[in-house]
């Protein structure tokens, strides 16, 4: 019995470490601050309490834009968690079109 809770017990670790690596950046914090420009142009902005580093590298700062999928689902959490100062985890990849490296946002857990 015992060696069976260990092996359940690393099983679980191994899933959810391979899980966190198909994405460059998963971090928790609440809303910080909301821009909002042009649809394409990293349309819709968010950055965190603290300013953590999101996606690997010295980007603050996380997007979406209006063409992805899911956006105005993305958009009213974002929005609903900055209202209520709620929790959020934020799994983002960093863009590789632009050769600047932001972070794309591709998944939100709300605690």
């Amino acid at each position: 019995m015992k060696y069976l809770v260990v092996f359940f017990t690393l099983l679980l670790a191994l899933l959810w470490t391979l899980d966190t690596q198909a994405w460059d950046g998963a971090v928790i914090g609440q809303v910080n601050t909301i821009d909002v420009t042009h649809g394409k142009n990293y349309g819709f902005r968010v950055t965190l309490e603290g300013a953590p580093k999101l996606c690997g590298n010295d980007s603050g700062w996380a997007y979406l834009n209006d063409d992805d999928s899911n956006y105005q689902i993305f958009v009213s959490v974002l929005l609903a968690a900055k209202m209520s100062g709620t929790t959020v985890r934020l799994y983002t990849n960093q863009e590789k079109t632009s050769g600047n490296d932001y972070c794309h946002i591709g998944y939100i857990s709300v605690s």
